[in-house]
């Protein structure tokens, strides 16, 4: 732990744990970190590369050198060595970010969220299209899924220039100020007699990070707005709920509506440089060269139809290939001045009769029952279900009991736990422990045979499950017919099970 607290001194910002090992070290595991805020020292970006834990190494993705890995996942560079990359701490701009909120501030934010990004029709036919129905997607009640949409900044509705959907709009020549967040926060500081929640309740909260607006001093507006929020998502789309143990609602993601993608030239032309410009929502290509001494030159253009794109130049073959950006989002706000810093959340996906609680509603008598159940719920011994992925967790724990007897449940789980990425399995073990579990069945998405990395992190999960001392089952059907769990038990496919000695 110290020696992540100096890197990120170090290097300006946070990293992100991955569960692969430096092979050079033989003693001991010293595993790679993903840059996630900090600043690589080859490139200066702040995602994507890598750096060890040790300090000693770093793979940059995006500056070649001559030490390109095999796996073309990037290039080694040797921190202290002969190719030694200088790099100077004080060029790093500070950014003032806040740690993670406590979960019943998260929860009580994005309920706030969901108020003004209310699911939109055209996401909740793709959750129909997974095989959720109106009672599963409404399950958790005005804590569940929406949707986000950014406004053009340069549409005017009324005069007024919306920055935010429903969050903030402004039009500082006329002194129009309209911010969510000063009447939510205003409200609770009338509630609590208290300045605190208005200035500092929302720190700590991913998605929020400090307002700022480059305006006219002479504006009279603008000292008060400097301790509020606002609220931003890196993408338009599908915003997916994850839930902690007591069933509050601590992290989103977003399903982006569209895949950014990006053509990189695989295979070059001996006679100058290639340079490819690309559309990703009409998949346009064109490929400029400019030779040595010469004026620039196009020399093919078209649509891509496929990821590999062979084309030739004077009988000479040259090629393209198309890259695809990812499909799920944190809602994080770490790279924004006053924004939220945090680990990883893990999906605990209930069952629906444990779902529908929410650990904020009060009874009649004044008290929080149904969060007493919630906390019942959690000290007794049971089984549970792995997967990665926060909707599907969220899909399959909604048709368990639709495809298995009570009796079955009880000893396959009822529950389900989800993480984000399969070399993420670690994260497993600690809510593993809060849920009092001694049994899983594990489901991980059954091309895990065909892709050595996660063939290698699921070996992995089950070792450390054995480790810990857990019994376990390992969820089968046919691959053939669907690729994971959830798609699985939407068809009604046989499931089969084994255990693992």
């Amino acid at each position: 732990m110290e020696k992540y607290v100096e890197l990120e001194k170090k290097f300006g910002g946070q990293f992100r744990e991955t569960s692969m090992v430096d092979s050079d070290y033989k003693d001991k595991k010293v595993y790679w970190l993903e840059f996630a805020g900090a600043v690589c020292p080859i490139c200066g970006h702040k995602s994507w590369c890598m750096i060890n834990v040790s300090g000693t190494k770093v793979i940059c993705m995006r500056v070649a050198n001559n030490h390109k890995l095999s796996n073309n996942n990037g290039y080694l560079y040797l921190l202290g060595n002969k190719y030694k990359v200088s790099f100077d701490v004080k060029a790093i701009k500070p950014v003032l970010t806040y740690p993670r909120a406590q979960d019943s501030v998260l929860d009580f934010f994005y309920r706030s969220v969901l108020l003004g990004c209310p699911l939109k029709k055209n996401h909740r036919q793709d959750l129909y299209n997974r095989g959720l129905d109106d009672t599963m997607i409404n399950i958790h009640n005005g804590r569940g899924f929406g949707s986000y949409y950014q406004l053009d900044p340069s549409v005017k509705d009324n005069g007024v220039k919306r920055l935010e959907p429903l969050f903030r709009q402004i039009d500082v020549s006329n002194n129009i100020v309209n911010n969510v967040w000063i009447n939510l926060l205003d409200n609770m500081s009338k509630i609590t007699h208290s300045n605190y929640y208005r200035h500092t309740l929302w720190h700590g909260v991913p998605g929020f990070f400090k307002f700022g607006l480059h305006a006219p001093r002479t504006s009279k507006n603008i000292p008060a707005l400097l301790n509020l929020p606002i609220f931003s998502v890196p993408a338009d789309g599908l915003l997916v709920p994850y839930y902690n143990e007591l069933n509050e609602l601590v992290a989103f993601q977003v399903r982006v509506d569209h895949v950014s993608a990006s053509v990189t030239v695989s295979k070059t032309l001996p006679c100058g440089d290639l340079k490819v410009y690309f559309n990703s929502h009409t998949k346009q290509y064109t490929v400029n060269l400019k030779p040595e001494g010469a004026k620039v030159r196009t020399i093919a253009s078209g649509i891509a139809k496929t990821d590999i794109i062979d084309l030739k130049y004077s009988n000479m073959p040259y090629q393209l290939k198309v890259e695809h950006g990812g499909k799920y989002f944190w809602v994080s706000s770490a790279k924004e001045n006053g924004g939220a810093r945090g680990k990883m959340p893990i999906q605990v996906a209930y069952n629906p009769d444990i779902a529908s609680l929410d650990p904020t509603k009060v009874d009649k008598d004044g008290n929080l029952s149904e969060r007493k159940i919630i906390q019942n719920y959690i000290k007794q011994p049971k089984s549970i279900w792995l997967t990665e992925g926060g909707l599907k967790a969220y899909i399959v724990s909604m048709y368990l009991p639709k495809r298995f007897k009570k009796e079955d449940l009880d000893l396959l789980g009822k529950d389900v736990l989800g993480v984000a990425g399969v070399n993420s399995y670690r994260n497993f073990l600690p809510m593993l422990k809060r849920l009092h579990v001694n049994t899983v069945t594990t489901a991980y998405d059954m091309d895990f045979q065909k892709n050595k990395q996660v063939k290698e992190n699921y070996r992995s999960l089950i070792s450390l499950l054995k480790e810990n001392g857990y019994k376990i089952r390992i969820a089968n059907w046919d691959g053939s017919k669907a690729k994971g769990i959830d798609d699985a038990l939407v068809q009604q496919l046989e499931i089969n099970f084994t255990n693992v000695n």
